[in-house]
């Protein structure tokens, strides 16, 4: 068994992104790519992991203990496409039948009030792939290779309206009092494709490794 364990180097995470091509996000991304690997690392057990007959690394953890690594895993991001968002402006009615007094019986009496709804909508959805490959050191024979792709849509609407207030509804309110659109940071989009992309490529390597 212990002749049989593979050493694994995990690197981090390469972007060949438009966005990074571009020398955007260079806080966020470094942050975000060392943290992807290291995350897989530790989650994977290190080099103390009993889980799989397999030890993981990073690069400079196996030149500091000395070990050669078997195998090496390489994290490259692709495609990623963090579009502006779009506009798109709707208006809808609303009603509500309001109580405005008792007539001579002691009888409620209702009447309804109206109001228009101008709503503006911003969103947009995100995209990522991220590549795995998993390759044989010795012989660069080629281990595992896969690509996972996966999107986060962001939605916020803002409102306005014309007409009787009393004809507008608990959410009504909360948009009309959202006075600024709170776009995430292109930074807090990317970590979000991450955490959505990081469980396939963990279960892939997990695959690779577990025989």
């Amino acid at each position: 068994y212990q002749n049989a364990i593979v050493n694994i180097v995990i690197n981090p995470v390469q972007d060949n992104s438009f966005f990074f091509n571009t020398g955007w996000g260079n806080s966020g991304y470094n942050y975000s790519n060392e943290y992807f690997q290291q995350t897989l690392i530790r989650e994977l057990g290190g080099k103390n992991a009993t889980r799989y007959p397999a030890r993981f690394y990073t690069e400079w953890e196996a030149r500091r203990d000395n070990i050669q690594p078997d195998w090496v895993i390489d994290l490259t991001l692709r495609n990623m496409d963090i579009p502006r968002p779009s506009n798109y402006n709707y208006s809808r009615n609303a009603s509500k039948q309001i109580e405005v007094g008792r007539d001579t019986s002691g009888h409620i009496v209702y009447q309804t009030v109206y109001a228009t709804v101008n709503v503006t909508r911003q969103s947009f959805t995100a995209r990522a792939e991220m590549e795995v490959n998993i390759t044989e050191v010795a012989t660069r024979k080629g281990i595992s290779y896969k690509t996972y792709r996966d999107e986060y849509t962001w939605q916020e609407e803002h409102a306005s309206y014309n007409g009787d207030n009393r004809a507008l509804s608990g959410n009504d309110w909360d948009m009309i009092n959202n006075s600024a659109f709170n776009e995430p940071r292109k930074e807090d989009v990317l970590n979000e494709l991450y955490r959505r992309i990081y469980p396939q490529v963990k279960s892939n390597i997990s695959y690779a490794v577990d025989w």
